[in-house]
This record gives C-alpha cells, sequence and structure tokens, in this order.
C-alpha cells in the first residue's frame, strides 16, 4: 500500500502580539508565500495584509559594475539607497 500524503491549507491562523506589537509568522507560511525577510503591509479598512516583497538590495546587487574597484563600498551604497526607498514606501 502507497503512502498517502494530506496537505491542509488554512486561510486563517491566529497568532498572539506581544508587548512591541509584532507577531510571529509560522513558519509553514512563510514557506508558502516565499516570505524571506521582507514584507509590504498594507491596512484596509479593519484588515491588515502582508505581501512578500523581494529584498531591493538583492535586485540592486545584480546592477553592481563587474571590475569595481571596491565591491563592499558599492554593496553599501546600493544597501542605504534601498533602505531609503523602502522607507518612503512606508
Amino acid at each position: 500500500m502507497g503512502f498517502l500524503s494530506l496537505v491542509v491549507q488554512l486561510s486563517e491562523v491566529t497568532v498572539k502580539v506581544d508587548d512591541k506589537g509584532r507577531i510571529v509568522i509560522p513558519s509553514w507560511i512563510r514557506r508558502q508565500l516565499n516570505i524571506k525577510n521582507i514584507v509590504k503591509i498594507s491596512v484596509k479598512e479593519e484588515e491588515i495584509a502582508l505581501k512578500a516583497i523581494e529584498d531591493p538590495l538583492k535586485s540592486l546587487e545584480s546592477l553592481v559594475i563587474k571590475g569595481t574597484t571596491d565591491v563592499e563600498k558599492e554593496i553599501r551604497t546600493l544597501r542605504e539607497a534601498a533602505e531609503r526607498e523602502l522607507q518612503r514606501e512606508a
């Protein structure tokens, strides 16, 4: 007899909010939605929605010119630009 795998997809889960307003997104949800380390939060009426977004630094790293003399400096500059952009979107 073969092995039967049953996947249950929940559309709602209850999590605790700590005294600093933080929540933990369960690992199975992070995996399912491919959430790494950045999410966009939107509020509509009385609901909060989270959307996984690609780390801007990862996107910008690919733009670093080959042969640059100081790669670490370029990465720091790109990281700062990405962080400023994220703050503007917030």
